[in-house]
């Protein structure tokens, strides 16, 4: 009778426990998703030109992890999801790409002069007087795999990139990456198609391909998605961060 009593009293209280977790987990729902709607309130989307550019595609497929798992693919992915969130609040969005493609002219002889073509392409869409900001979506790699993590990098040419870069990397590491501790960095001749946009510009490495544990989460649609949401909460913030400026 006693064990008895003690299983009921067993169920009951793990029922109570899963009831207690489940209700702070939608509380913290409820809380985020309260305090995004407050942000964009104070945001005039409609206004706003974003243009996302998945970095690579076609031919060119970017890193490629050691079991396989392509660039090209991932940054299209968690561009697609970026898009999805930021139409939702109301922003006009632009992409580079929207299928395992590039832009330019693809009838031209050589990879290198299709590249080239496409990467002319792609700044002429950069420095579009109709865009707004500009985010590339890229992935990482190193020849070493204990590293791992978000990374971002942001034109020179305007204040406003490092305004946004500083925004994306506090919203990466408050959501998914509490331990990443990478400093935003202005991008050199190295990466030319910030190095020659004149809109706010940033490119997010959002993790790397040499490392097999974040390369499983960087391929899982789970993570793809919550990358996004990182990456869209990010310019949300700089967005009304601007907002403020101006009403001052």
């Amino acid at each position: 009778m006693e064990k008895l009593k003690q299983s009921i009293f067993n169920i009951i209280f793990y029922i109570i426990l899963i009831a207690i977790i489940l209700g702070l987990v939608f509380l913290l729902i409820f809380v985020i998703m309260k305090i995004n709607v407050y942000a964009v309130e104070e945001v005039p989307t409609e206004q706003i030109c974003v243009l996302i550019d998945p970095g690579h595609g076609a031919e060119d497929g970017g890193a490629v992890s050691d079991d396989g798992v392509v660039e090209k693919g991932i940054n299209l992915a968690i561009s697609n999801y970026l898009k999805e969130y930021l139409e939702l609040s109301g922003f006009e969005v632009l992409m580079t790409r929207d299928d395992d493609n590039i832009m330019g002219d693809q009838t031209l002889p050589t990879l290198t002069e299709r590249r080239r073509s496409d990467m002319n392409a792609r700044l002429d869409l950069y420095n579009s007087k109709d865009v707004d900001y500009v985010v590339s979506i890229h992935q990482n790699k190193f020849t070493e795999s204990k590293y791992s993590g978000a990374q971002v990098f942001y034109s020179p040419n305007d204040e406003r990139s490092e305004k946004l870069a500083d925004c994306m990397r506090r919203s990466i590491v408050g959501f998914l990456q509490p331990e990443n501790e990478r400093d935003i960095v202005k991008a050199g001749s190295n990466i030319y198609l910030l190095n020659n946009c004149n809109n706010p510009c940033i490119l997010v490495e959002c993790g790397f391909l040499s490392n097999p544990e974040e390369t499983a989460k960087l391929n899982s649609d789970e993570y793809q998605r919550q990358m996004a949401f990182s990456i869209y909460c990010g310019l949300l913030d700089c967005c009304r961060s601007a907002s403020a400026d101006n009403i001052r």
